[in-house]
């Protein structure tokens, strides 16, 4: 792919979708070959065709000249083609239209394309003709204020919206039982404990409904009854802060709490996602992984370490401190690696391995990965959305999420152009003439 931002470049996610399809999709390209979006479209339609294999089937159709292909599909599905569109098809008969609008975003006073985010919507209109019902993912508010909910909700909605997905809130207060349709619980950093009864609600959807987990906790929150449950299946988080002392000679020494992460290649959400890194900003906790417990291992118990600290951090007890350094005998730290991502699968006791169903959950020690002030990086957002489709059984969507290339349009004040102009039409061409004058007269002496 020679082209600008490598537009025609499909991502791991969707390449893993493709590689996983049971049944034959197609896809039906109806564009004028006028359209502006003609040759990008085509380009994409193309990788998808070419990465699929024998599971998608492209047809490239002419609005003006394939008028008797046209009006077979129309006869045959109740079409309309009063516009460029993608129609996708799927073996069990539903099928999906996608008009061209919806494959871009232009700016409102030019008309020009901003935005092409063509792999996600086509990605998402597969999903939807292929699975048999859309997925459900329950954001849990747990006391965490609205105007940090809302940006959170408002960054993931989209991504999960691209893998047929759909976010909505849930308040288990006052519940008899978690949804029906929830195919997992979010946790976005809740400041707030669990009660009895809602971890029994917990538990029951994870253990035996196999529901996914996904819980980022809250540091600074004292949730004891949430940390039962994770320490009784190996997954321990300790009263301490990630952090590290930056000394400069004739500087006070600071602490930093902001931890340089790297995801770690196995089994879990990160299988992947390895050899990618990112920075977890404000306070983050340590944990404590049993991936080594014989007794945990003979329950059918496995947590699995997914993301450590970079060097030169640990987890310190004593951080309120003014003065601080590593403490060996009660800090974590060198010479183990401190994780700060853990995941838990849960098979059936005494069952052989995995193979007959089992819970899922994943465990980070910062509230933060997926930033309030919506800045969040994207490394953290694909461990995120990593992290929801391993625990929802959906193996083929981990990976590196789409990107959507954007045109970059350097701004210039006219005061500028002005300059640029004058220095243009005036000044080069003068100063070519009076080096040629001087070389000139330099051959006359």
């Amino acid at each position: 792919d020679l082209t600008q931002n490598r537009r025609f470049t499909v991502s791991d996610t969707t390449k893993n979708y493709l590689a996983s399809l049971g049944g034959e999709v197609r896809l039906v390209m109806a564009f004028l070959g006028t359209s502006d979006l003609h040759a990008e479209v085509k380009g994409l339609v193309s990788e998808y065709d070419r990465i699929g294999g024998d599971a998608v089937a492209a047809e490239y159709l002419d609005l003006s000249r394939s008028r008797s292909r046209l009006a077979e599909l129309k006869d045959r599905y109740q079409l309309q083609f009063s516009g460029d569109q993608i129609v996708v098809f799927g073996e069990s008969g539903r099928l999906k239209t996608i008009h061209a609008e919806e494959l871009v975003n232009r700016d409102p006073n030019t008309g020009r394309v901003i935005e092409f985010k063509g792999e996600e919507v086509l990605t998402a209109a597969i999903l939807e003709v292929t699975e048999q019902q859309q997925r459900k993912i329950y954001l849990i508010s747990g006391d965490r204020r609205a105007d940090e909910l809302v940006p959170i909700a408002e960054q993931l909605q989209p991504l999960a919206t691209a893998q047929n997905a759909r976010l909505e809130s849930l308040v288990l207060e006052g519940r008899d039982s978690i949804p029906e349709d929830a195919d997992a619980l979010f946790f976005p950093g809740n400041s707030e404990d669990l009660t009895e009864r809602e971890m029994a609600l917990v538990r029951d959807y994870w253990e035996s409904r196999r529901g996914g987990l996904v819980i980022y906790l809250d540091p600074t929150a004292e949730t004891p009854v949430l940390h039962a449950m994770l320490r009784e299946h190996g997954i321990a988080p300790r009263p301490d802060r990630i952090l590290s002392v930056i000394s400069i000679p004739g500087v006070a020494a600071r602490k930093t709490y902001d931890v340089p992460v790297a995801l770690m290649p196995g089994a879990g959400p990160t299988r992947d996602l390895p050899a990618l890194s990112t920075r977890l900003l404000g306070q983050t906790q340590s944990i404590e992984v049993l991936y080594e417990d014989d007794l945990l291992l003979s329950e059918n118990i496995r947590p699995l370490p997914l993301m450590v600290a970079g060097t030169g951090f640990w987890g310190e007890i004593d951080f309120q401190a003014e003065e601080i350094s590593y403490n060996p005998d009660i800090d974590h730290g060198q010479p183990n690696p401190v994780f700060t991502a853990a995941s838990v699968e849960k098979g059936v006791p005494g069952g052989a391995g995995l193979s007959q169903g089992s819970s899922r959950l994943v465990v980070a020690g910062n509230p933060d990965l997926i930033s309030p002030q919506g800045s969040s990086a994207k490394v953290a957002v694909d461990f995120t959305m990593a992290s929801l489709n391993w625990v929802m059984n959906r193996e083929e969507l981990i990976g590196i999420s789409p990107r959507r290339p954007t045109f970059f349009t350097l701004s210039i004040r006219p005061d500028k152009i002005a300059f640029l102009q004058s220095l243009l039409i005036m000044a080069l061409p003068g100063a070519a003439l009076i080096l040629g004058g001087f070389v000139w007269m330099r051959r006359r002496a």
